[in-house]
């Protein structure tokens, strides 16, 4: 052991029996092994093992530990023995180790001002919790921490010292990070420090070329890559080929982007090989111009392996050249030559948008608009996938929608604010005919229950009904211009455009009056020619009874099992077989018949019509005569349950029928139920 730790491995100036002393005295000790995977090769940490095995031999009382990178001490010939046992260490909590970290690390710092370090601590930890947050909302909950090991919160704590803040842009921070990590502030000799420091520049031009190659071997093979095969990628590379034992060298010693695994090498984090791989695409591939940028990316774009580098290119040419990197947006936003790479493409563009807070409101209007074309061309919307066209919509919001009037309280940017005409109808049929209960189960495997059955004609009289389900927006700018209190605070949380849910019955009511009351009065509203309705025909803004929900839900498809004919189709409507998991913004899925979105799927919507107090058996069941007030009895008590209709993104596609009916008592609030409105000219709506 003392052989193995102090002629062979450690710098330390220690007479070659410092160890066997300590022992022999009976002094008590702590035996520290770090970093045992840094031994060159196998058949000297074989031997590592072997000495340290011997060392605790017979020594009951001793207690050794041993750390490193655990696949290097996995194999028979360096495995440790069965007395060892493993502890793994996990990732670091950002409060129990990050924080106090950043505090320790300042107060070395800055030891004599109080008030500059704990200003300067407050900076990193904030910023360091804005990368995470950002890194969440770009990938989802289950992200991988970025900030995970005392490596990365070394690498934020130089870049924070050199630069007096973390860059506002991801990209500017993983620049200057690996230029930290390759301009080495130590090492075992001197002049190693001066000729490591001397080729930084190189290895970074190295590590950008190896990143991008590892990258193009995709998900599963594009993480590692043996020793043999990373000296055939830089050898490709004439100016390389003289750094490349060099290059393995720094990453054996810890002072590099790369790290070695038994052989193989990866990033030390996977952050850092996806702006290396932005950062080759710029500074070489787009030496050729952003067309050949675009061609490389060309089958990638709606690849998930390849979304961060791609926002990561945008961020770093951003950092570099403003008005290229707008240009880069706006050829992006209208990249790919299949629907999934072209939303994709919009989204990406998008995305990278809003992450450039300078990129300007110009920029940001466009790539918005290019999203509004594909959600409006119902070929391109059907084929791209549920997933894709949902988080595209996402984005838009975030970006502001362009199809909504932030000046009119959200409401569609049109003379109708969205509300679409539906044409009286003497030869309506309510539900689903009793000879059609068959093919029903058939096509969804679950049966019709008998109070959907109904054969007799229900004339219904013309109103006019909103092309969207209420949005999350909307129903804001409801609650604050009325400070209205809601029974949940989850009904505002969601993006801008998806449809508001977590709303009650009687604050859906609430919503219409307001409403009502705005185009009667706001002029905000003078000369469209909803408003005109309201104020000369006296019609009202109320919620659909289930009658006017039906007929408007079917289009111009009488008697079919869903808005668009008898085939369920989940790339027609939100519901569970779409596997998107949640609510999507309005419009992400093709209109009906008569231009309505979200009919069926999304959520439930609630309606006028009261159901009764038996789920099993409804109060009013069929025939439905349009002009029995009973059956739409605002008044109605709170144990009363209303009518829902549509389906939702959590149900199957039996709820996902335009015959469908379920209920719910006013008081339900959930993460499935919202609601639309219509203009209609019944006295008491």
């Amino acid at each position: 052991m003392s052989y193995h730790l102090i002629r062979k491995q450690a710098d330390v100036d220690l007479p070659d029996d410092f160890f066997v002393q300590l022992l022999r005295d009976g002094r008590p000790v702590i035996l520290l092994l770090d970093g045992l995977d840094e031994v060159a090769n196998e058949a000297e940490r074989a031997e590592v093992r072997a000495s340290v095995e011997e060392l605790v031999s017979g020594q009951e009382r001793m207690r050794v530990v041993v750390t490193c990178r655990t696949i290097a001490y996995r194999s028979g010939g360096t495995a440790l023995g069965v007395k060892f046992r493993e502890i793994a260490v996990q990732p670091l909590d950002f409060e129990q180790h990050v924080v106090p970290m950043v505090r320790q690390a300042y107060a070395c710092i800055h030891p004599q001002d109080a008030d500059l370090r704990n200003e300067r601590v407050e900076e990193l930890l904030g910023g360091i919790q804005r990368l995470e947050e950002e890194r969440r909302a770009r990938l989802g909950d289950d992200a991988h921490v970025l900030v995970d090991s005392p490596l990365m919160v070394r690498l934020l704590l130089i870049v924070h010292v050199n630069n007096r803040t973390l860059p506002d842009g991801r990209a500017e921070l993983f620049d200057k990070a690996i230029s930290a990590l390759l301009q080495v502030d130590y090492g075992r000799e001197q002049a190693d420090i001066r000729e490591l420091a001397s080729d930084w520049k190189v290895f970074r031009d190295m590590a950008q070329h190896l990143a991008f190659h590892m990258h193009q071997q995709g998900r599963d093979q594009g993480r590692e890559i043996g020793e043999r095969a990373l000296q055939k990628v830089l050898c490709e590379e004439s100016e390389f080929k003289p750094h490349i034992e060099h290059f393995l060298s720094h990453a054996r010693h810890r002072g590099s982007v790369l790290e070695e695994r038994q052989g193989a090498y990866r990033f030390i984090h996977l952050a850092l090989q996806e702006f290396l791989v932005a950062r080759y695409l710029r500074e070489v591939t787009g030496g050729e111009g952003r067309e050949a940028i675009l061609a490389v990316l060309g089958d990638r774009l709606a690849d998930p392996w390849w979304r961060e580098p791609i926002l990561l290119l945008a961020g770093y040419w951003a950092s570099n050249a403003a008005r290229p990197a707008r240009d880069l947006l706006g050829a992006l936003a209208r990249a790919g030559d299949e629907p999934n790479a072209q939303f994709s493409a919009a989204e990406l563009a998008d995305s990278a948008a809003l992450e450039w807070r300078e990129c300007g409101e110009a920029t940001r209007a466009d790539c918005a608009r290019r999203i509004v074309e594909l959600l409006g061309d119902e070929t391109t919307l059907l084929g791209a996938t549920p997933l894709v066209r949902a988080r595209a919509g996402e984005v838009l919001a975030a970006l502001g929608d362009p199809r909504f009037d932030p000046q009119r309280f959200w409401l569609p940017a049109d003379e109708m604010l969205g509300f679409l005409r539906i044409a009286a109808d003497s030869e309506f049929r309510i539900g689903t005919r009793k000879a059609d209960a068959k093919r029903v189960g058939k096509v969804t495997g679950s049966e019709v229950d008998n109070y959907e059955i109904n054969d007799a004609p229900t004339p219904t009289p013309e109103f006019l009904i909103a092309r969207y389900p209420v949005t999350v927006a909307q129903f804001r700018a409801f609650v604050e211009a009325t400070q209205y209190e809601i029974g949940d605070a989850d009904a505002l949380r969601d993006a801008d455009s998806r449809p508001v849910r977590y709303v009650g019955w009687h604050e859906a009511i609430a919503y219409g009056n307001w409403l009502n009351q705005m185009l009667a009065r706001s002029p905000l509203f003078e000369g469209r020619d909803a408003t005109m309705l309201v104020r000369e025909r006296h019609w009202r803004v109320a919620l659909p009874s289930e009658l006017e929900w039906e007929k408007a839900a079917r289009g111009g498809v009488r008697d079919a099992l869903f808005s668009w004919g008898n085939d369920a189709d989940p790339a027609r409507a939100n519901y569970d077989d779409s596997e998107i998991g949640d609510t999507s913004g309005v419009g992400c899925f093709p209109a009906n018949d008569l231009g309505l979105y979200d009919m069926i799927g999304n959520v439930f919507e609630s309606t006028r019509s009261v159901w009764g107090t038996d789920w099993e058996k409804p109060d009013f069941g069929y025939p439905y005569p349009f002009d029995d007030r009973k059956r739409e009895a605002l008044d109605a008590a709170n144990d009363i349950k209303r009518v829902v209709r549509g389906g939702s993104w959590n149900f199957n596609r039996s709820s996902a029928r335009c015959a469908f009916r379920g209920c719910l008592v006013p008081g339900s609030r959930s993460y499935f139920i919202g609601f639309r409105v219509v203009l209609r000219s019944s006295p008491d709506a």
